[in-house]
């Protein structure tokens, strides 16, 4: 018991010289001594004190040689630290404060790599995913031959997976409500927007049961023609996906609609 007092008195006792040691480093007027530090704690991973050290120092080496430099490590602070929206916001300034600097295709990736970080999971709004595409196309046109083109492509077609699964969902959510007519028109424009999405297949299923209810429920003056339609988008699923997960059901619905129709 008492080794465990003791240890824990020397973790305290460490913890307050720390402290005690990083206020004189930031009260120092010795601003050689404090960049020096805000380095070492840069490389030690110790970005939160690092970050304060050089948010100091930026006034003060404004217009020198080494304000780049101490930009740049202050921009990699914040993006350690999880903080995209700055990260973004400091690279972009960054760009347009050194033109001239070697590091401008890197933070101009980094720039558009927080977007796309800062990019929400796809049941809440899509509006930061469409931002994080435009930055990153905006990285293509500005860097068309840079070694990240790949990385790059890669994250816009996985933004754009998102938006389709966000949109597929909204499309779906007619046919859970009953909008069997909205859902059919929905599913058109989706596939429209996009025709090579992984949801083509469910989609057009959904879309084939939208047609059965509303066929089905169809007032006696447009019940034939509905009932003819459905048969056909039937027919058309039967077609493009002879091997889908939904044939058996989908087949069922055409025996429905063939009864139905054998009865108008």
């Amino acid at each position: 018991m008492k080794t465990l007092y003791f240890l824990f008195f020397l973790i305290i006792f460490s913890s307050c010289s720390q402290y005690r040691t990083y206020q004189q480093i930031l009260k120092s007027e010795n601003i050689e001594f404090q960049i020096e530090k805000a380095y070492e704690y840069y490389n030690s991973s110790d970005y939160a004190r690092a970050i304060e050290l050089f948010e100091i120092l930026l006034p003060l080496y404004k217009g020198s040689s080494q304000a780049e430099d101490i930009y740049y490590h202050y921009i990699y602070c914040n993006y350690y630290m999880n903080d995209y929206i700055s990260t973004s916001y400091h690279a972009k300034n960054f760009i347009s404060k050194f033109v001239l600097s070697t590091k401008k295709e890197e933070l101009s990736f980094l720039s558009s790599y927080c977007y796309y970080l800062d990019s929400p999971r796809f049941t809440l709004d899509q509006d930061n995913t469409l931002q994080a595409i435009s930055e990153l196309e905006k990285f293509i046109n500005n860097f068309p031959h840079s070694d990240s083109l790949n990385v790059v492509n890669n994250l816009i077609f996985e933004l754009n997976e998102k938006l389709q699964k966000k949109n597929f969902k909204i499309v779906s959510s007619y046919y859970d409500r009953g909008e069997f007519k909205a859902a059919i028109f929905a599913i058109d424009n989706f596939l429209s927007e996009y025709p090579e999405t992984n949801f083509i297949e469910e989609s057009r299923y959904i879309q084939v049961k939208s047609y059965f209810e509303l066929g089905k429920n169809s007032i006696p003056e447009k019940k034939e023609q509905r009932v003819k339609e459905a048969i056909f988008a039937c027919n058309d699923y039967l077609i493009s996906f002879p091997n889908s997960v939904f044939i058996e059901e989908v087949n069922s619905i055409y025996q429905k609609l063939k009864i139905l129709e054998n009865g108008l």
